[in-house]
C-alpha cells in the first residue's frame, strides 16, 4: 500500500507554534505517515533541500500572529514569489515542457518553496470535479495572544494561511487556533524601543534572553542594552496574569485577559486539543474502505 507522507511547516519566534506543529506531526506518525517537520528560517537556502508540495498528500502550514498577520517568514516565503518546477525540476525561463514525459498534453507544475501560483488550467480549484491532478490536503493553524478580544483575532491570519496554501495547489481542510503564552505589550515595546528593533524580533529576542542569557549574541551587546533588556523583562516577571481571587469558589483565580492563564499558554489541554483535531482529520479522509481520500467537502474547524 502506498506509503503516505506529510509535512509541516510552521514559522515560530517564542516556541508556541513550534510546539502545536511538533504535536501535529506526532500524531501523523502515529497513523503511519512518513513526517518532515520544519521551522521557517529568515534565509534559508530551500533549493538546497526543497518542498515539493505535490510530494505530499497532506500539507500543514502554522504561523504565529504579529500584528494581525501571519509571521512575515510564512507570507514572504509562499506568496507570490519563487521558482517554477515541472515534476520537482526547476524550468528555465521561456523553456518547453517535454511531451513525452506529459502525454496528457497538460503542463503539470508541482510547487512547492518558494510557491508560485499554479492552479491546473481550466479548473476551479485544487481537488475541484475534473481536475486530473491528485489532491494535496492541507491544515493551517496558528497561536495567537487573544488579550484583547479574544478567538476573533486569529480569524484573519487563518484565511490569510488558507489562500497561501490555496495559491500553491492545496486545499486547505481543517483550522486549528489556540493562545500562545502572551507577553507584556510593556516589556516588548520597551525592548523594541531600546534596541531599535520591530515588534516580531524584540518578541524572539526576549525568547533567546531568557533560555540562555549567556549566549554569544549577550556577551558582545552593549551594556547599556543588557541593563534594558534586563529592566524591561523584570516587569515581564513581576505582571500576574491571574488575579488572586477565587471567583467561582473553586480555588482557581481569576484570568485578567480574555483567556484564562494566558502566560501559560499552549497547555497540554491545548495540545490535547490539537492531536484529536489532527486524529479525526485522518480519520475521515483517509481510514477509507479502499484508502483512497475522500473528496475534500468538510472543513474542520477547532479554535479555543
Amino acid at each position: 500500500m502506498k506509503k503516505r507522507k506529510a509535512v509541516v511547516l510552521y514559522g515560530s519566534l517564542t516556541g508556541n507554534t513550534e510546539m502545536v506543529g511538533k504535536a501535529f506531526a506526532e500524531v501523523l506518525e502515529e497513523y503511519g505517515f512518513e513526517t518532515r517537520c520544519e521551522k521557517l528560517k529568515a534565509g534559508k537556502d530551500w533549493s538546497e533541500d526543497p518542498v515539493i508540495f505535490s510530494d505530499y498528500d497532506i500539507v500543514v502550514l502554522g504561523s504565529l500572529i504579529v500584528a494581525g498577520l501571519p509571521y512575515k517568514e510564512v507570507y514572504q516565503l509562499l506568496g507570490l514569489q519563487g521558482n517554477r518546477t515541472i515534476s520537482g525540476v526547476k524550468m528555465e525561463p521561456g523553456a518547453e515542457p517535454d511531451p513525452e514525459k506529459n502525454p496528457m498534453g497538460r503542463l503539470q507544475l508541482h510547487s512547492g518553496i518558494p510557491g508560485i501560483v499554479a492552479p491546473s488550467v481550466a479548473t476551479g480549484s485544487p481537488g475541484a470535479k475534473g481536475d486530473m491532478l491528485p489532491t494535496i490536503y492541507g491544515v493551517v493553524y496558528a497561536t495567537y495572544g487573544g488579550s484583547g478580544v479574544g478567538p476573533p483575532e486569529c480569524y484573519g491570519s487563518l484565511e490569510v494561511m488558507e489562500e497561501l496554501l490555496r495559491v500553491n495547489g492545496v486545499r486547505t481542510v481543517g483550522k486549528f487556533a489556540c493562545p500562545g503564552k502572551e507577553m507584556r505589550h510593556e516589556a516588548v515595546d520597551g525592548i523594541a524601543k531600546a534596541l531599535n528593533i520591530n515588534i516580531a524580533d524584540s518578541m524572539a529576542m526576549i525568547q533567546r534572553f531568557t533560555l540562555d542569557p549567556d549566549a554569544e549574541e549577550f556577551q558582545s551587546m552593549d551594556a547599556e542594552k543588557i541593563t534594558a533588556i534586563k529592566h524591561y523583562l523584570g516587569i515581564e516577571d513581576d505582571y500576574s496574569m491571574l488575579e488572586g481571587n477565587d471567583p467561582l469558589g473553586i480555588g482557581k483565580p481569576g484570568s485578567t485577559f480574555w483567556h484564562y492563564d494566558s502566560g501559560k499558554r499552549p497547555s497540554q489541554r491545548d495540545l490535547t486539543k490539537a492531536k484529536i483535531f489532527m486524529a479525526e482529520i485522518i480519520e475521515d479522509y483517509f481510514l477509507t474502505t479502499t484508502g483512497d481520500p475522500r473528496p475534500p467537502y468538510a472543513m474542520y474547524t477547532c479554535i479555543s
